[in-house]
């Protein structure tokens, strides 16, 4: 598709409210026939969308009946639109083509593409490659996608000799056909986003999609010790890379073990020292191992690798430590929003250890994150939807060191009261990771993070 196609066609977007669909309006609206916009929102609650149909009469029109579909010869999606959605099936029906924002945005983007997914690490690792190659390279880096600015919206100022760094979510891979990048990489797999998808299996396919088109030319790096990534070998026809902290016993990657990061390039050579690192825990490691492994194929120096990783600061809301003197240490991971990721966390400390968590319940697996509870935390908060769930889960497991609460302000007053009471020998961990999504309390992990900060500064300056 170019320009010239474009011109002629009359487009629909679905999710027009967002970030996303305000970056999809910008870039077509001076490049198609007609565009109509659909939001679950009702249009009075989207002022900046009111204005710009106003400004534009005959060429936007602001819809709710899903026939009107049938007008369009496309339909461009936001990411926040489930795979089942009612607008979704009604152009499956009429067979109009569906396809991403990141698809629409490929069709004009001639610059390198390195793209990033996985269940848990995709911001981290994007952020860090992004430092790195920004750093090592005489290049500009553009850094976009899930990470904050929608790919559409780098289209108009990227230059060819431009690399873009870009972190995809299952949302965004769901819908594309021909998008390729040059590099791409699957961190890790869990089961997640089962409410947006229809089945698991539609999650975890959207998240191989991003190495379908790729050739010979191209790279994918796969993380060698998830036995559902590394099955996607046999599919991949570009150049494969591994990651690994379980086996080195491949031709080109990365593998690490307790003490340091080596690149394998037909033969294993010390790249990083993992106790230089700046970032706490194993999944940290692996997110570094990652941004490293493209880093040194980009030809970036270990030097500048090793300066980069050993001084980064963590991205708000992802084991960002907010407090810390000589009894305890306090540590929000908001952003930890399913059960693989609060069980890394937890994994990234020692006994004493104070976890408080919880959040809305997606129906998904606890199992190996009760039995690391049981295993690691001194003491548990549970808060949210999932708390009832939770709760039983340990008094099956005989684990009684519990406190079910109703919200993050009487979680902090029996942190405080835990601290204060109990002697422990050792510096206590206290770790909000929630194993959950927000939105059963707050809008996002971003104001749920803020609200903890909020309530530990209160109660412990």
């Amino acid at each position: 598709m170019d320009i010239d196609d474009l011109r002629k066609l009359d487009v629909a977007i679905i999710g027009s409210g967002g970030l996303t669909g305000k970056a999809l309006i910008n870039f077509l609206i001076n490049k198609v026939n007609s565009m109509k916009l659909f939001d679950d929102k009702e249009w009075q609650y989207l002022p900046e969308i009111l204005r710009i149909a106003k400004e534009n009469p005959g060429l936007i029109s602001l819809e709710k009946d899903k026939s009107k579909l049938r007008e369009v010869g496309l339909v461009v999606v936001s990411p926040g639109i489930p795979e089942n959605h009612i607008l979704i099936k009604e152009a499956e029906k009429n067979n109009i083509p569906i396809i991403s924002e990141v698809e629409l945005a490929f069709y004009f983007i001639e610059s390198e593409i390195i793209a990033i997914t996985g269940t848990n690490g995709k911001t981290t690792t994007t952020s860090i490659l992004s430092e790195i190659l920004t750093k090592g390279l005489s290049k500009n880096i553009i850094t976009a996608g899930n990470i904050g600015r929608p790919l559409i919206g780098t289209v108009d100022i990227l230059n060819k000799d431009d690399i873009l760094v870009v972190e995809l979510s299952s949302f965004q891979l769901r819908f594309i056909k021909e998008f390729k990048p040059k590099v791409a990489a699957f961190i890790n797999y869990s089961p997640d986003h089962l409410d947006w998808h229809i089945s698991e299996e539609s999650y975890f396919n959207s998240k191989a999609a991003i190495f379908k088109n790729q050739t010979e030319e191209d790279i994918a790096i796969l993380n060698y010790d998830d036995n559902k990534v590394l099955a996607l070998n046999n599919s991949i026809d570009s150049k494969i890379f591994y990651v690994s902290n379980k086996n080195c016993e491949f031709d080109k990657g990365i593998y690490y073990d307790d003490k340091f990061i080596y690149i394998i390039d037909n033969q294993k050579d010390k790249l990083l020292s993992i106790a230089k690192i700046s970032l706490k825990g194993i999944h940290n490691v692996e997110n570094i191992a990652f941004a490293s492994l493209i880093s040194y194929h980009f030809g970036v120096s270990s030097d500048i690798i090793e300066n980069v990783v050993n001084n980064y600061k963590a991205e708000a809301h992802r084991l960002e430590l907010i407090l810390e003197n000589d009894k305890f240490q306090i540590y929000n991971d908001s952003k930890a929003t399913n059960p693989h990721a609060t069980g890394a966390a937890i994994s990234s400390f020692s006994k004493p250890l104070v976890l408080l968590m919880g959040g809305q319940d997606r129906n998904l697996n606890y199992d190996n994150l009760i039995n690391q509870i049981i295993d690691k935390c001194d003491y548990t908060i549970l808060i949210g939807e999932i708390s009832s769930i939770i709760e039983d889960k340990l008094k099956d497991k005989n684990y009684e060191n519990f406190y079910v609460v109703d919200d993050i302000e009487e979680s902090v007053k029996i942190i405080k009261n835990l601290v204060l009471t109990i002697n422990f020998t050792e510096k206590i961990t206290i770790l909000f990771s929630p194993g959950a999504p927000s939105w059963d309390m707050f809008p996002s992990y971003k104001i749920r993070g803020h609200e903890f900060i909020k309530h530990i500064k209160r109660e412990f300056d």
